[in-house]
């Protein structure tokens, strides 16, 4: 690496509204001499205002020259607190992603090119495009005139639409009527009856050589995962995602995993190359799934990839929200040996392609990187002021 600093100026945030309680939220640093970098925070999943801590975190960054990583989280997170708690986590991650794009840029490199960097041993991958899968929950999720149709039929019916797009492997999380404890035990939960029948009905929609995943969204127990894995195994599924959570529930995970015929995948809220190491020495888990905006940003992928063996097929990132987070996560999965595909959540809004310019580009399954340094794109501000606000904290 070159001997380049960069000096943060300025903080802005900005967030969209997408459907329902769904809001994509971003920050952008800005440098004293006007290189912009930026990354994305959503925090739907969380109770606190993630900007809040950006912010703070932040300001601790003004007037540093700054020419590494490691000085920014020397400086933001020397206790290792983002380990700690998902909030932080997220602050921290959103910090050191942007510090990443703002850094490609200044030494005039596509982020994936200044990843590689980091990680010289990777064989040479096509760097214009990454495969992607298609996650359709997203977009059965309530929008903003209310519920929408979540029955069988219409499950089967989004997952052939993506599959006719091009795309050759469907997610969908099929059981929000499920939680654990269940009354019944020794038996498949009754709670699970409608979403297996909604994994039938996709499987028998679309082609045997479809891969489909499935997320549990750590909905179930030790005992019904059991009787749920035998159940999906039936029905051709390729990837059990969180049954219980991986972290939460490590001992009972080992269990699953170890009886487990399908192939397993989580992780998706862990932060540091560490921990998600640990996951797959001691098998918890098949895959691990990084996400960018909680993991620590793309070094920590990077870092893990460095360290493992065979790293192929056992690092898919995690990514259901916006196309900010989306096109970082492909910079990254072009950076490292993974040749599983990208999540990407399909559908959820019609003008989600619109936010970025030059405009989010998939076709036939595969997202197609821009040219440019840096991430290669930036927010489109006609889209922010008609669906969107700025501010500052």
């Amino acid at each position: 690496m070159n001997n380049s600093w960069i000096k943060i100026n300025q903080l802005n945030f900005f967030s969209l509204h997408v459907r329902a309680n769904t809001e994509w939220k971003f920050i952008e640093f800005i440098t004293d001499d006007n290189i912009s970098g930026i990354s994305e925070i959503t925090d739907t999943q969380l109770q606190s205002p993630v900007s809040k801590i950006v912010s703070r975190l932040s300001n601790k960054l003004r007037g540093e020259k700054l020419f590494s990583e490691n000085e920014l989280i020397n400086i933001i997170d020397n206790e290792n607190y983002a380990s700690k708690d998902l909030s932080y986590a997220t602050a921290v991650s959103g910090i050191r992603t942007a510090f990443l794009d703002l850094m490609s840029k200044r030494i005039e490199l596509p982020l994936y090119s200044y990843l590689k960097e980091l990680n010289p041993s990777l064989d040479q991958k096509n760097n214009i495009t990454v495969p992607l899968y298609a996650n359709i929950n997203r977009s059965m999720l309530p929008n903003d005139q209310g519920p929408v149709d979540r029955s069988p039929e219409s499950f089967a019916k989004r997952a052939k639409e993506f599959e006719q797009k091009g795309f050759l492997t469907i997610k969908c999380a099929p059981f929000d009527e499920c939680k654990s404890p269940f009354s019944e035990k020794n038996k498949i939960p009754p709670e699970a009856s409608l979403g297996l029948e909604r994994i039938s009905e996709i499987r028998n929609n679309i082609a045997k050589e479809t891969k489909l995943f499935v997320d549990c969204h750590s909905r179930f127990d030790l005992d019904s995962s059991y009787y749920l894995h035998d159940e999906l195994l039936e029905r051709g599924v390729n990837w059990f995602e969180e049954p219980v959570d991986p972290e939460k529930n490590e001992k009972e995970m080992i269990k699953i995993n170890n009886y487990s015929k399908i192939t397993t995948a989580g992780a998706e809220m862990t932060y540091g190359a560490d921990n998600f190491r640990r996951l797959l020495s001691k098998e918890v888990i098949d895959i691990v799934m990084p996400d960018v905006k909680f993991c620590g940003g793309p070094t920590e992928v990077i870092n893990l990839d460095k360290s493992i063996e065979d790293s192929s097929k056992k690092i898919s990132m995690h990514c259901p929200s916006g196309p900010i987070s989306l096109l970082t996560s492909a910079h990254i999965t072009s950076s490292i040996s993974s040749t599983l595909p990208l999540e990407h959540a399909v559908k959820e809004v019609p003008w989600r392609q619109d936010v970025l310019l030059p405009n989010e580009k998939i076709i036939n399954g595969e997202i197609h990187l821009p040219k440019g340094i840096g991430i290669g794109a930036s927010l489109n501000p006609e889209i922010i002021h008609n669906n969107g606000k700025v501010w500052q904290e």
